[in-house]
Formats: structure tokens, C-alpha cells, sequence
């Protein structure tokens, strides 16, 4: 659950009204059939609740810095319908500033080695251990003090650097990998990086009795793997890394390369130990949508629209493997097509059935 259109532009004159607006979505949620809510508390290094780590999101700073919590609100409102509530956190997403993370933890950062700049925005160094500590302090932070029930980070690892030789902010950490005697190549160097946090984050998670930490991957392994440096099949195979997998199969039956059905096969096929539970990423978002771009066929980029039974079909297809625990819709506004506004990229009518055919199978 994204939360930039409840908070944006509210003062706590209008607590009362955010306090509403998040009572709602949790009832809406329980009454869909869900059991469980993802709260996205952490999109770019900043914080939907109060931190003594990381700024306030800029939506929701007023909020916060008049004392109103909004995670708090939200577990408590989770709680009392009956719902889990798990912590949604970008984990190497800064954003336009460099300055989100109070002074304190930020002192002796250095640009280019723990963060760097890419298009316009600022990134965490995935390979740098300041970084990955800051992080990892974050989650502990939640977890210390709010009762969530879960971690949940999605698919933003390495973004955009050289296959084959390490990007200007990697080379003095590389070089001194190599110089203590490090044997990895740069690919198997980042994923080990990427894992370290990975490790540590799940440590962090299991400070709360009861917490899971999980992860949603592209659905594509091999991306995830080569340019990602996401390696969901060693998190998978060893205890320690994860407590779930959610891969984003956000594709329909008709897509060329990655129909939906032989997706969720060839995760359900991979191997995983007995502690990792598979759930399937569906795309809630996508319902009515007149050209899926990806597709990669003329059936495939127009399937979206010629059916209303997508997500209904995707749902029943997840029940019937033995091997999925159960699926993750992305998103949460989606559910209220009928409320939403149309436009020349989705046809509403379409949304809407495919809502209606879902939760006939969906809700209880």
C-alpha cells in the first residue's frame, strides 16, 4: 500500500481525516478476503512513522512532526480487524537528496563509495558496509518498536552498472576486496553484497517474536541474477535469508515469454528449503489496461483488455499448486476500479468486471 495519496498536503488539523482514511482501507481490505496488509513505510530513505534515524517522508512530514505516528495507527488499525500488517521498505532508494538519514548516521558517508547519483537521484552503494549497516538499523528500529508483523523488501537491488567491470562508486571497495585477497568476480561480488544484506536484514526482522522478512524478485531469475545481482536461488535454498519469496509474475496467460501458468511452474519447480514459503506476486495493477507494452505479442499486448478474468483465473491457478502458499496483489487501489477515473491506458468497464470476478473467489 502506497501511501503518498492519504498524507499528501494533510496538516494535523486533519488527523481525524487520515486516521478515517486508514480504518477504511483495513476494513475494504478485510472484507476483500485479505489477511494481511503491506504498509510501505520506507519508499526513499525517509519514514512514514517516527524515526530518530531517517527524515520524515515529505507527504506526511506535518503529520509526524505534530506527533501523529502513522505506522503505529496503521498496526493498531491492522490489528483490531483481524490483519497482519508487514513494513514495506525500499532499501537502497535515497532519492533527490542526499540528506535524508539524520546527520548523525549519515556522518562519514562518502559520495561515490557509500551513495552515488544516477539520473538525477541518489542511490545506497549496495556493496558499501555503511550503507548496508544504516539500513539494517532501520529495520531494527521497526521491528524494536512497532508490533508489525513482517519486513518486506520489493524488487529495487543494483540498478544500471557495467556487467563486467565495477562502476566509478564501486572501484574503491572492489579494489579492496581484491587487495585482502578477495577471489569473486564483480558479478559474484555484488551478489554476495546484496546477500549480506539480505542475511542481516532477515537477522533484524527475527528481533520481533513472531516477524517474518520476505522478499518480491523480478520474476525473471536470470535478471534477477545478471543484472540485479539478486541471487533468489541461494536465499531460497539456505535457511537465514528469507522466511518468503514473491516473485512479481505481473503477466498475463497470452504473454510470449512469461505466461503467467509456466511462471508460477518454474518458480513452484525451483528448489527451496523447508523455512522459505513461496507466494506469487499478482498484477492488480494491469487490470483494463488497452496495450501491456511487454507482452512481446499482439494477443499478449492486448489481453488486458479482451478479458475481465485475469486476476480470478491467476488467483485459482496459484490455489491449485501445492507448492505456493498463497499470492501478494500489487496494489491495494486497484480494488476500487470503480472509483477510479478512466483514461486512454485502461478501460474502466474491464477493471471493474475483473474486480467483480475476483472477489467472487477472493472473499470468503
Amino acid at each position: 500500500m502506497e501511501l503518498d495519496a492519504i498524507f499528501k498536503g494533510k496538516t494535523m488539523a486533519q488527523v481525524e481525516q487520515v486516521k478515517s482514511e486508514i480504518d477504511t482501507i483495513m476494513i475494504k481490505a478485510k472484507g476483500y478476503g485479505l489477511n494481511a496488509v503491506f504498509f510501505h513505510v520506507r519508499s526513499h530513505s525517509n519514514a512514514y512513522y517516527i524515526s530518530d534515524i531517517f527524515e520524515p517522508a515529505a507527504k506526511a512530514k506535518a503529520l509526524i512532526e505534530g506527533g501523529f505516528d502513522p505506522l503505529e495507527y496503521a498496526v493498531d488499525a491492522a490489528h483490531s480487524r483481524g490483519l497482519e500488517i508487514h513494513a514495506w521498505v525500499n532499501p537502497y532508494r535515497i532519492g533527490a537528496s542526499s540528506n535524508f538519514p539524520k546527520s548523525a548516521h549519515f556522518k562519514g558517508f562518502k559520495e561515490n563509495e557509500d551513495y552515488f547519483k544516477s539520473d538525477g537521484n541518489y542511490f545506497y552503494n549496495p556493496a558499501s558496509d555503511k550503507a548496508i549497516n544504516l539500513i539494517v538499523s532501520g529495520i531494527e528500529e521497526i521491528v524494536q518498536n512497532y508490533d508489525v508483523d513482517g519486513v518486506h523488501f520489493d524488487d529495487y537491488f543494483y540498478r544500471a552498472v557495467p556487467g563486467s567491470s565495477p562502476a566509478a562508486y564501486e572501484q574503491a571497495l572492489y579494489n579492496k576486496y581484491k587487495s585482502g585477497g578477495g577471489k569473486l568476480h564483480i558479478g559474484g561480488w555484488r551478489r554476495e553484497r546484496v546477500s549480506e544484506l539480505i542475511k542481516k536484514a532477515y537477522t533484524a526482522s527475527h528481533k520481533r517474536s513472531g516477524c517474518v522478512f520476505g522478499v518480491s524478485p523480478s520474476a525473471n531469475v536470470a535478471k534477477n541474477r545478471d543484472e540485479y545481482y539478486a541471487d533468489v536461488e541461494k536465499w531460497m535454498k539456505n535457511k537465514g535469508y528469507l522466511d518468503y519469496i514473491c516473485p512479481q509474475v505481473y503477466f498475463g496467460f497470452k504473454h510470449k515469454t512469461w505466461a503467467f501458468d509456466k511462471t508460477v511452474d518454474s518458480w513452484a519447480e525451483m528448489e527451496r528449503h523447508d523455512s522459505v514459503r513461496l507466494y506469487i506476486g499478482l498484477a492488480l495493477h494491469k487490470i483494463g489496461t488497452v496495450n501491456d507494452q511487454h507482452a512481446r505479442s499482439e494477443e499478449g499486448k492486448s489481453e488486458w483488455k479482451t478479458y475481465d478474468d485475469i486476476m480470478k483465473r491467476s488467483l485459482l491457478y496459484v490455489r491449485s499448486k501445492p507448492e505456493c502458499g498463497g499470492v501478494i496483489f500489487f496494489r491495494y487501489e486497484f480494488f476500487m476500479a470503480s472509483q477510479m477515473k478512466e483514461s486512454s491506458s485502461w478501460i474502466k468497464e474491464i477493471a471493474v468486471r475483473e474486480v467483480e470476478n475476483l472477489l467472487s473467489v477472493l472473499r470468503p
